[in-house]
């Protein structure tokens, strides 16, 4: 079984992840702090054992999946990540997505599956740019690189308020199966004139659909 993450958030705030902006770094300290707060420095005998010590009771715990201030530099800047440290860093945008995005939801859904529900629609008029598996082939062209099994893509916001509207007038013609994917990813593109409102008033970029699908 495989996971659909959909999300509104602007391609171009996304981008600018990346880009060593002073703020957006100041942004994936925070968020990293907040998500994976650290604990207090060890104290007690074996910290006054001298400096032979010192290095390992103080130094930072290595997590697989959890950032650290090198992931931080490295995303903020758009450097490579090394392979090991690739799911803590996209743990890091995650991260930073749940704060600045305007809405998400997950879905599972088998790889397999895709195809057959973009026919579905297909057959009930829905233009393939408008399909499930359409969303992936438009690049958002970030600098990190995908984990194993991992695609991710984007559309414009229009293209997701359109997508709301094909999906719910085809529902009705799915199979039982298809419009059990179709209701609840329509219901969730819905909420984007509302987002784009909401973003307008907070002088943001308007919500673009970005998705990411894990196997």
């Amino acid at each position: 079984m495989g996971n659909v993450s959909l999300i509104a958030v602007g391609i171009d705030d996304v981008r600018e992840l990346f880009s060593g902006s002073d703020t957006r770094l100041t942004e994936l300290r925070d968020v990293t702090a907040r998500t994976w707060p650290q604990p207090a420095p060890r104290g007690g005998l074996l910290s006054k054992l001298g400096p032979f010590s010192r290095r390992g009771v103080d130094a930072p715990v290595i997590y697989p999946g959890v950032p650290t201030a090198a992931e931080i530099e490295a995303v903020g800047h758009g450097r490579d990540v090394p392979a090991e440290r690739l799911t803590a860093a996209w743990a890091l945008v995650g991260a930073w997505l749940g704060e600045h995005s305007w809405g998400r939801l997950d879905i599972p859904v088998e790889r397999d599956m895709l195809d057959g529900f973009d026919f579905d629609l297909a057959t009930q008029g829905v233009p393939a740019e408008l399909g499930l598996r359409g969303l992936f082939r438009r690049s958002p062209a970030l600098p990190l690189k995908p984990l194993p099994g991992q695609s991710v893509g984007y559309a414009r916001g229009a293209q997701a308020t359109a997508m709301a509207s094909h999906w719910q007038a085809a529902m009705p013609a799915l199979s039982p199966e298809h419009r059990a994917l179709a209701e609840p990813i329509a219901s969730w593109l819905g909420g984007f004139p509302e987002w784009t409102r909401l973003a307008a008033e907070a002088g943001r970029p308007a919500p673009d659909l970005v998705a990411a699908y894990r196997a």
